[in-house]
């Protein structure tokens, strides 16, 4: 009785631990859009109107060198709000690892696509690219 406890109890352990976690590229995916709309959502770019480009800065979005920079609102907790950001770079790196997705960028080393200053246009903040402006 003992031994068909123990074969019962082996082959329960066996069933339940070849269940995959593997989540699927679509699930993945989701997951990357849900962060995503997270950070948007908590920078304020869509829900605060920019009349002064003084109140919002920008943070590199991404690890590569075409990374794109996302902006946000001073007011927010910006330590909170670079968590976020990290903590989705380092999702989608594994997301990319995981699945094979390639990036076709070049090194970039052109002044005008380096960030150089907010402007305000049509109450919405926006990164202009280039040497700045005096």
């Amino acid at each position: 009785m003992k031994n068909l406890s123990f074969i019962l109890f082996v082959v329960s352990l066996l069933c339940f631990s070849c269940s995959s976690d593997e989540t699927t590229r679509e699930e993945e995916s989701a997951r990357l859009e849900k962060m995503y709309n997270e950070i948007v959502a908590y920078s304020q770019i869509n829900s605060k109107t920019c009349t002064n480009p003084e109140e919002w800065a920008f943070t590199k979005f991404g690890n590569s060198n075409c990374s794109s920079y996302i902006l946000y609102n001073k007011q927010i907790d910006a330590a909170v709000f670079q968590k976020k950001v990290d903590e989705y770079i380092v999702a989608k790196g594994k997301f990319n690892v995981k699945w094979g997705v390639l990036s076709d960028c070049m090194p970039m080393q052109i002044p005008a696509l380096i960030p150089s200053q907010i402007e305000c246009k049509d109450g919405k903040p926006v990164i202009k690219y280039g040497p700045p402006e005096n």
